[in-house]
């Protein structure tokens, strides 16, 4: 009979390795009828179980080998046919010589089951068999006496195990299945009296048998009440539980499972493996994800549940006008729905198979990481021969396409599998700044977005815009606030000018100097000139009424005097308001625009709730008020500077000049002693107008009086003035850094699903120790500050570019920039380290000016530390407590797989070209491999591999081996099957270990434990 084969690797199926035949004692029915029985038995292998026999399944075997029998009828004939397709293993049953209490106090006697590989010849067995000894005779020729079998055989278990192991014809190729919690289980044995024999039993069992998932889940190891110190103890290593119907009736349903009432349940014992003998081993070393007791597997149920995510074969041939000489394709591949591990040596097309299935399922990756399918190989010469060949997928629900190899991605159409090629992950792994913006960090937002539901993705199509939508109105309100803190900054700069000691220095000087000045006048007062006395009547009357007249003159010019410094200030003090007025209609007219825009962007979406802007916000602008206000002040203005206006013939600058001119004229009608006289009255006017100009006031620039007045203002108000807009500098800052906050609150909202999920898996908790951190971070502070405001060359707190830095890292950790408080008191002490060196114990004072780059001003400098435009609200991932831009090339290589296997959502077929290349070994142990193992159970993982970690202790249920025969016109061969089909199992140790000599040399070096 031809070797069968199963190219699509492990699968689930169901197993009844208890099924008694005519051969036991107490059997109901025939031969025939068992055979319909086992014909129609809804289960792909069965265990033909004898007591002390294998007579039932050496005559299963003898009438299935004879291929002219027409023995029985149709039916009979017809499900001998059936029972060809499947799988026969012979069981023998047993029962110990040990005769225990019970639990309960009653004796009870231990069943255990033999297991034996099919390829045993049966003769052998039944040789074995009848070489038992039963009250010191063996078995013999009292084989055939079924009841013997059953009442009275009876063997010492530890003495059986031995003479199986110590037998060439036996060792490796029997299991012992021993029965826990059933009809002579171990279960039974009082641990209180028989706790060693007991333990070693199970010790010496490969399988127990269960259907009780408590029970199975402590012989897993499950039951956190004990070490794993303490379950090595006591059972060496984990262990499977499977069960059977265990049939002794033609009229059971085989495959079904039987409650306590020995009644049929839909419930049944599945294993995923190749239907062989070495398929069951395979259960020994995967006891948990091979072994499923229930109505289905939740794999199988997942996949019947989605058929449009996984793909069932994949057709790779030649196109039908293809003129290529080259074989090089021409496969038609069963894909297995867990994991398949493609391996095979270097050149032999294991990435070409995992570029063809990228292209098949329309993948969204770029074809320059492609490794095969690329402009350099495959696809050179504008695809001339890729487009010689084409694939077909065919997906588990029917459906198929045909893509030419050459085609592109369609970013337009569905992208059905994601696709990690060795080339792209390398890229994204070794990015030498992995910041916000990178490909990494880009490739873990569209993994986070997959988790956050679609109503709460609002419409957006990708993380990053849902998140500018959800923080839009807080940027707004950042922005409008750095404004205001530049406001600030001007008058806040101006004021801290005047506290500085250049400035009082310079009042001080400037004061000196108006005292000089002013010393200098009064020394200078014109000397005194006597009135004339002795003179006549006549001269007195003409002097007196001259004299009257200069009076009258000299107050009319005091009083255009007067009246033009009235009208100089009247003029001042309009402009400013005239100006004033402007800037407010400036505002009005931009808070105007700013409402119109509001209301275009906001009306929409006030109409998708039913509601209307005008109901919500109603203005009221009355501009002509201030237009008005604004239109007098100009008037107004126009009239003082036309009474000022010297070309003017009414003006005051005219009258000044002709009053002036008419003094000038009476005084030239007085004699020489009078019109000495008028003289030095005319110069004492104008020396004392001067003296009071020198003097000032407190509000008349560059006066004596005015320099006094700021002295004191610098001594008394300035420090208020100062403090009380730090103050609101700092209320300010503390709007924008609130800000911030709630932009990182955003991002916790929207990341809480992956963080639920990371908090609920084991895995990711405990191997990766991943965790989500909602922070605030400063990730610009030094570059930017030394690269554009401060300059290190400068003696002062941060002299020298590595000290310098080493001195505002150290100053940085001392606060924490999430707490508000502690991000204002990080720039208040910033400003400290630049007015002042602190490297001296003096703590020189320097000058915040004098540690500015050139045509770097201190405003600009404010500006930036108080506008925390280097403070980024972040909701960072961290692995081990390291942040993402601190990870190696392989961490990262290992997190952005651990997020596209496990966090991510889509569950569409995930194809991934040589993940181990950035990792090291125990990593891909440790860490990669509990994820691979945890989601090929809810999707379809298809790897390239040379890693014996990944292909063989992730347990892959089908390998691909690939190799090209240059000889045969570069045919690409793939060949498939489960890890325990011998000719994959040997491609495995050939392509992976290097050979068995070669793993055998090296395990024989290892010694560590």
């Amino acid at each position: 009979m031809t070797e069968r084969t199963w190219p699509r690797g492990s699968e689930w199926r169901k197993w009844d390795l208890h099924v008694h035949s005519p051969a036991s004692h107490g059997f109901k029915g025939d031969y025939n009828q068992f055979v319909i029985q086992l014909g129609n038995a809804d289960c792909d292998v069965i265990g033909i179980n004898d007591y002390f026999s294998v007579a039932g399944y050496r005559e299963i075997l003898r009438r299935l080998a004879d291929p002219s029998s027409t023995d029985g009828n149709k039916a009979y004939r017809e499900s001998l046919e059936k029972l060809r397709e499947k799988t026969l293993i012979p069981v023998v049953e047993c029962r110990m010589t040990n005769v225990l209490v019970n639990k309960k106090g009653a004796g009870q006697r231990i069943n255990f089951h033999l297991i034996f590989d099919p390829a045993v010849d049966p003769e052998n067995i039944e040789t074995f068999l009848k070489s038992q000894q039963v009250k010191g005779s063996s078995i013999g020729n009292r084989y055939s006496d079924s009841q013997f079998l059953l009442d009275d055989v009876a063997v010492d278990f530890n003495g059986v195990l031995n003479d199986l192991r110590s037998d060439g014809s036996f060792r490796d190729r029997f299991l012992v299945w021993l029965p826990y919690d059933e009809y002579g289980g171990a279960d039974g044995i009082n641990p209180k009296t028989d706790k060693l024999f007991k333990e070693n039993l199970i010790y010496n069992a490969d399988i127990l048998g269960s259907s009780n998932k408590k029970q199975a889940d402590f012989f897993l190891w499950k039951d956190t009440a004990y070490t794993e110190e303490e379950y090595r103890g006591w059972f060496r290593s984990r262990k499977p539980c499977i069960k059977g119907s265990d049939s002794h009736n033609v009229n059971d349903e085989l495959g079904k499972l039987k409650d306590q009432a020995s009644q049929a349940v839909d419930k049944y014992c599945w294993i995923k493996a190749d239907p062989t003998f070495g398929g069951l081993r395979q259960i020994i070393n995967e006891p948990e994800d091979r072994v499923y007791i229930g109505k289905l597997p939740p794999k199988l149920e997942e996949v019947r549940a989605n058929p449009t995510r996984y793909i069932d074969r994949l057709h790779v041939t030649r196109t039908a006008d293809a003129d290529t000489t080259d074989a090089w394709f021409n496969s038609d591949l069963p894909l297995n729905a867990d994991m398949v591990a493609i391996i095979g040596n270097k050149g032999s097309g294991k990435s070409a198979l995992a570029d063809i299935l990228a292209v098949s399922g329309n993948t969204h990756c770029d074809p320059t990481h492609f490794s095969f399918l690329n402009k350099a190989r495959f696809c050179e010469r504008n695809g001339k021969l890729a487009k010689q060949f084409e694939a077909r997928p065919v997906w588990i629900d029917g459906t198929e396409s045909t893509v030419p190899l050459n085609a592109r991605p369609d970013m337009n159409g569905v992208e059905r599998v994601r696709y990690i090629p060795q080339t792209y992950l390398e890229k994204v792994c070794t990015e030498t700044e992995p910041g916000q913006q990178s490909e990494f960090q880009a490739e873990l937002r569209k993994v986070i977005f997959s988790h956050i539901s679609d109503a709460d993705k609002l419409g957006k199509e990708t993380l990053d815009e849902l998140i500018q939508y959800k923080t839009e109105e807080l940027k707004g309100q950042i922005e409008n606030a750095r404004r205001e803190i530049s406001r600030v900054n001007i008058d806040l700069v101006r004021l801290e000018e005047k506290a500085g000691a250049d400035y009082v220095a310079r009042l001080d000087a400037l004061l000196r100097q108006k005292q000089q000045e002013l010393k200098a006048h009064v020394e200078n007062e014109p000397p005194k000139v006597e009135q004339p006395g002795e003179v006549s009547p006549e001269q007195k009357a003409a002097y007196d009424a001259i004299a009257a007249d200069l009076a009258k003159e000299r107050e009319t010019l005091n009083g255009i005097e007067a009246k033009t410094e009235e009208r100089q200030q009247q003029q001042k003090t309009l402009t400013e308001k005239i100006a004033l007025a402007r800037k407010v209609e400036g505002r009005i007219d931009n808070f105007e625009s700013d409402f119109s825009r509001l209301k275009r962007e906001t009306a929409p979406d006030l109409e998708k709730l039913g509601l209307s802007f005008e109901t919500i916000i109603a203005i009221t602008l009355n501009k002509a008020t201030l237009s008005d206000a604004r239109d007098k002040l100009v008037a107004d203005k126009e009239k003082a500077d036309t009474d000022l206006d010297a070309d003017n013939t009414e003006g005051l600058p005219a009258q000044k000049t002709a009053c002036l001119e008419r003094i000038k004229a009476l005084q030239d009608k007085l004699d020489a002693p009078n019109k000495r006289f008028q003289e030095y009255n005319e110069a004492l006017r104008a020396w004392q107008e001067k003296k009071q100009a020198i003097e000032g006031s407190a509000d008349k620039p560059e006066s004596l009086k005015w320099y006094e007045a700021q002295i004191d203002y610098v001594k008394t108000g300035l420090p208020a003035d100062i403090e009380k807009l730090r103050k609101q500098r700092r209320e300010v800052a503390a709007e924008i850094h609130k800000c911030v906050a709630a932009i990182r609150d955003v991002y916790k909202e929207l990341f809480s699903a992956v963080q639920e999920l990371i908090t609920a898996s084991v895995i990711i908790k405990e191997g990766f120790k991943l965790t989500f951190e909602s922070s605030i971070v400063e990730r610009t502070l030094q570059a930017d500050l030394f690269d554009r405001y401060v300059s290190q060359g400068n003696a002062g707190s941060f002299y020298g570019k590595e000290k310098g830095a080493a001195v505002l890292e150290e100053l940085c950790a001392d606060f924490d920039v999430n707490e508000a408080a502690d991000a204002l008191a990080l720039v208040e002490k910033l400003i400290q380290y630049l007015e002042f060196d602190m490297r001296t114990a003096q703590k020189t004072p320097t000058g915040i000016a004098s540690q500015l780059r050139k045509n770097v001003e201190v405003k600009d400098l404010y500006d930036f530390l108080w506008s925390f435009g280097y403070l980024e609200p972040e909701y960072s991932l961290k692995l081990d407590g390291k942040d993402l831009s601190h990870l190696s090339p392989g961490e990262r290589g290992t997190l952005l797989l651990v997020f596209y296997l496990l966090v991510d959502k889509s569950n569409k077929p995930i194809i991934v070209d040589q993940p181990e290349e950035n990792l090291d070994s125990q990593t891909v142990y440790r860490l990669l491999i509990p994820v691979i193992k945890d989601v090929k159970k809810r999707r379809q993982i298809i790897m390239v591999t040379h890693s014996p970690n990944i292909a063989v202790v992730c347990d892959a249920e089908q390998i691909i081996h690939a190799h090209i025969d240059r000889s045969a016109g570069n045919a690409v061969i793939y060949t498939m099957g489960a890890i325990e089909s011998p000719a994959i199992n040997r491609y495995l140790v050939d392509v992976l270990e290097g050979t068995r000599p070669a793993f055998d040399n090296r395990d024989a070096k290892y010694y560590v434990q």
